[in-house]
């Protein structure tokens, strides 16, 4: 088994503390929509940095603080029927950890570009979180879907449940996947420059 060092170690205290500090400062781009989370950036960069063992890790811990907020401190209604279901609240975080440090790892000798890596699998990690939370939220509210369509403000949709559900999400993803392709490089590309004259 993996023992982690402690540069490490101290590194994911910091980015566990600031997944808790980011998930108890919420933003919301309107009323009744779910927040907009720094939290896939703080697991991409974790995940880049210490691999995709360290990703999972901090994938998981981002599940469970949505996962308790959503049961005592709800940001929105919406909030509290997603992420009080630890599938739509856990598995979508943990795989994004897991994927983007093993991409990064696999990718990192063919591409050689680190800040152009980095911001892409920051994309993928943040698409992938979208995307999940999308087909999650669909295949359990599908069969009745009146509560998801009442925390959306709708009596009834139209376009169909799922493409509603992609439609208001996909305004978060958006303004979510800049953020990530654009931070997630400008923190990991320095630090990982640091980390390799340190195994010189």
């Amino acid at each position: 088994m993996r023992k982690f060092s402690t540069f490490q170690i101290t590194l994911m205290s910091l980015l566990i503390a600031l997944l808790i500090i980011q998930t108890y400062v919420p933003i919301t781009i309107f009323p009744g929509a779910p927040t907009i989370t720094v939290g896939h950036i703080i697991v991409a960069i974790g995940a880049i940095l210490l691999g995709p063992g360290g990703g999972l890790l901090l994938g998981t811990v981002w599940g469970g603080l949505s996962f308790i907020r959503a049961l005592t401190m709800p940001p929105s209604p919406l909030s509290v029927l997603l992420f009080t279901n630890p599938v739509i609240a856990f598995i979508p975080r943990m795989v994004v950890g897991w994927t983007v440090g093993w991409l990064f790892k696999h990718l990192r000798q063919k591409i050689k570009t680190t800040s152009l890596l980095a911001g892409a699998v920051a994309f993928v990690g943040t698409f992938l979180n979208t995307g999940m939370v999308v087909l999650f939220t669909y295949l359990f509210f599908v069969r009745d879907p009146a509560a998801l369509l009442k925390a959306f403000g709708q009596a009834s949709s139209t376009t169909g449940l799922f493409w509603l559900i992609a439609i208001m999400l996909g305004a978060n993803f958006v303004t979510e996947a800049i953020t990530a392709v654009i931070i997630t490089p400008l923190v990991t590309t320095p630090t990982l420059h640091i980390i390799d004259r340190r195994h010189r």
